[in-house]
């Protein structure tokens, strides 16, 4: 048995659990990530991403590759069968995020899916030499005081090794074997009483559908049967389908047989098709009342899993892991106190919950209704989308503001928009000849938005900076855009945390502002 040190161990490697090792790679801090699968998922899974996730990924320098992938968000269109030339409803996914268009430097939302994400995600981490190993499961762990002690081992080989981590990151998913060992209880709708069937095949559909574009879908609905065809690449396919056993549906056994049935029927052809495989799967509404035990933190499905229908899945998973990272990083390297990461629970516990709840309206009560499920059907009102897309506005000791915590600190705090409150997403503003996106100013660290070149305040972000030992970058935007959009006099400032959202805003110049910045610095950082 080898023994291994590594700052943070990572359990689980899909959007949680490499966008955690990506965001640590880039904050400077090594990574050991270790996955049960022997590879990346070569089914699109999680499709639509958001701009705000969007954003993360344009932060590591992958926005290049991910526009590669496809133009615009996947659209889905209804037919009776894939070789019918009747439409009967075009269901407009770009319609759903254009209002939000000219919120980000991004895309309002891209076709992204799993497969084509992960190897980006992955090759990252490994050109920043942090290691991901597949074919690898955590076996067991056991927390101290210094951190945690782990056991892990290599399916193949049978290899054990002990493993001594700071700190451990459970993206180990809805099931989080890593939750149930910590006893962490959850709360929810808890598991839907419907079943997804993932049917993967191969054969010459696609002559049947020239409309369709990679990252489109089309919705098949006759007779015998209603289901939403995907291209994975080439003549390569998904169907996705659902029973509901509530409606005294037999649980069936997706066989082969059966499943080139169901094909050929959704199809409307009697073509030659091969099928793959066949994965049932059974959605969950299921938030963790936990995300932190100790120097043990929960991202992903394994905090907050939630059916997919609004996109909400492992667009929450990437944001929460953007919280987590750089607060680990910060700690790690000395920058910040351990209470830092305390911040973590009291800002994404409540989104959380909140994104959670929310994906069970719509369309997804629609199917709970439909699957009989009777009382305890939820009864939260359909949000806007902006509230769940990038409305919410954290509150903890991580932001300084005036302005009263509120009563029950796990309710979330939602904004109609976006004018530089603390707690939210800095303001979106193409400034400068250049045109570059305030976004694009913000690097790993902390970065002071002022409103003009003020020698003043120059020189107490650089004494600040040097006093704490914490960077600090300073970006002077005398823009009217700018302006308008955060309400700034010239002498107002705004300091951005690494990831992107604004830490404290001081609407004029202080008497001391090399003094105040000190403060807020350390009250954010948990330094005092």
């Amino acid at each position: 048995m080898n023994d291994s040190r590594v700052p943070v161990l990572i359990v689980g490697a899909g959007a949680a659990g490499l966008t955690t090792a990506a965001l640590l790679a880039k904050h400077g801090v090594r990574s050991l990530l270790v996955e049960k699968r022997r590879e990346t998922f070569i089914y699109p899974k999680a499709r639509n991403l958001s701009f705000r996730s969007l954003e993360i990924l344009r932060g590591l320098g992958l926005a290049d590759e991910v526009h590669a992938v496809a133009d615009g968000v996947s659209n889905m269109l209804t037919k009776p069968a894939l070789n019918s030339t009747e439409v009967r409803q075009a269901f407009d996914v770009d319609a759903i995020f254009s209002p939000f268009d000219g919120l980000s430097p991004e895309p309002s939302g891209q076709y992204c899916p799993q497969s084509a994400l992960e190897p980006m995600l992955l090759a990252h981490i490994r050109r920043h030499d942090s290691e991901v190993r597949y074919g690898t499961e955590l076996c067991s762990f056991e927390r101290d005081e210094t951190g945690v002690t782990a056991v892990v081992r290599d399916l193949d080989s049978g290899d054990w090794e002990t493993v001594r981590a700071d700190y451990l990151v459970a993206a180990d998913g809805v099931h989080s074997p890593v939750r149930d060992a910590l006893g962490v209880p959850t709360s929810g709708h808890g598991v839907l009483p419907i079943y997804v069937v993932f049917i993967y095949f191969r054969g010459p559909w696609r002559q049947f559908a020239p409309e369709l574009g990679d990252g489109d879908a089309i919705q098949v609905d006759n007779d015998d049967v209603n289901g939403i065809i995907l291209p994975v690449r080439g003549d390569f396919g998904m169907l996705v389908t659902t029973y509901v056993p509530g409606r005294g549906e037999p649980a069936v056994q997706f066989t082969s047989e059966r499943c080139r049935e169901v094909l050929i029927k959704a199809i409307g052809e009697p073509i030659d098709v091969e099928v793959l495989e066949a994965t049932p799967w059974q959605p969950y509404e299921r938030v963790a009342d936990q995300f932190r035990c100790g120097r043990v933190f929960l991202v992903g499905d394994s905090a907050h899993a939630m059916p997919p229908l609004k996109a909400g899945g492992a667009n929450c998973a990437i944001q929460s892991a953007h919280n987590l990272a750089w607060k680990l990083a910060a700690v790690l390297t000395g920058i910040a106190g351990p209470g830092l990461l305390d911040t973590y629970q009291a800002e994404r516990h409540p989104i959380g919950r909140f994104s959670a709840r929310q994906s069970l309206t719509g369309p997804s009560l629609h199917l709970l209704r439909l699957a009989d499920s009777g009382p305890g059907l939820p009864t939260d009102e359909e949000a806007p989308m902006f509230a769940l897309l990038i409305g919410h506005q954290y509150r903890s000791a991580a932001v300084i503001s005036d302005e009263p915590g509120p009563a029950d600190p796990d309710a979330v705090a939602l904004v109609a928009e976006l004018h530089g409150q603390p707690g939210t997403r800095v303001p979106h503003v193409w400034v400068g000849a250049q045109r570059v996106s305030t976004l694009d100013l913000l690097g790993p660290g902390f970065s002071l938005l002022i409103g003009a070149d003020d020698a003043r305040w120059q020189r107490a972000a650089s004494r600040a900076a040097t006093a704490l030992n914490v960077p600090v970058a300073v970006h002077a935007i005398a823009d009217v855009g700018w302006a308008r959009a955060t309400g700034l006099a010239p002498e107002g400032a705004l300091l951005i945390r690494p990831d992107d959202f604004v830490g404290w805003r001081a609407d004029a110049r202080p008497t001391d502002p090399e003094a105040e910045l000190q403060r807020v610095l350390s009250e954010i950082l948990a330094c005092g």
